[in-house]
């Protein structure tokens, strides 16, 4: 009886541990190539950028050496400088350049808004395109747009336009 009660008991705590688990959302804290800290929670109908409340936050996943990609960098300086106050841009550089290498690029192209090299965060890059449905390879550039409340209202792959990602950035802070 005291082997039954001791397995009852193992088993009941180990239940209560892996629902505390599955409750406790995942945190991710990202290094930008400036060593600015990012801290990002999941939520369960998006991403939590702790330092970016209340603004619309584009996510987007690029490469070095992906034409799309190198195209829409001056169109993320434009609306970095026009959209100041509502929206933040968060781009990792997601074919894994170590860190270093992916600071020269942001030099070389005078990227105003927020970079991360994805070699350093390969988890949270596997993580977004997990959440994203991509579970082999991921279409680059990837965009995921998220509200000011922290929602994501879409997931694009590919190029998107100024004129769309500017009603992109209305929509999110609607």
């Amino acid at each position: 009886m005291k082997k039954l009660f001791s397995i009852l008991t193992l088993i009941l705590i180990m239940f209560t541990v892996t629902v505390n688990a599955q409750e406790k959302p995942l945190t991710f804290i990202l290094t930008t190539v400036d060593d600015k800290n990012l801290t990002v929670s999941e939520t369960k109908d998006g991403l939590n950028f702790h330092e970016f409340k209340g603004k619309a936050v584009l996510l987007t996943l690029f490469g070095h050496r992906c034409p799309p990609c190198l195209k829409e960098i001056p169109e993320f300086i434009e609306l970095t400088n026009e959209h100041k106050d509502e929206l933040e841009i968060v781009a990792i550089e997601a074919q894994l350049y170590p860190k270093e290498s992916v600071k020269e690029f942001v030099a070389k192209h005078k990227m105003n808004y927020n970079v991360i090299a994805g070699y350093d965060h390969n988890d949270f890059v596997s993580y977004i395109a997990n959440r994203a449905g991509y579970t082999s390879g991921i279409p680059l550039p990837l965009l995921i747009a998220i509200n000011k409340n922290g929602e994501v209202e879409s997931v694009q792959a590919g190029l998107m336009g100024k004129s769309s990602l500017e009603q992109l950035i209305k929509d999110l802070n609607d």
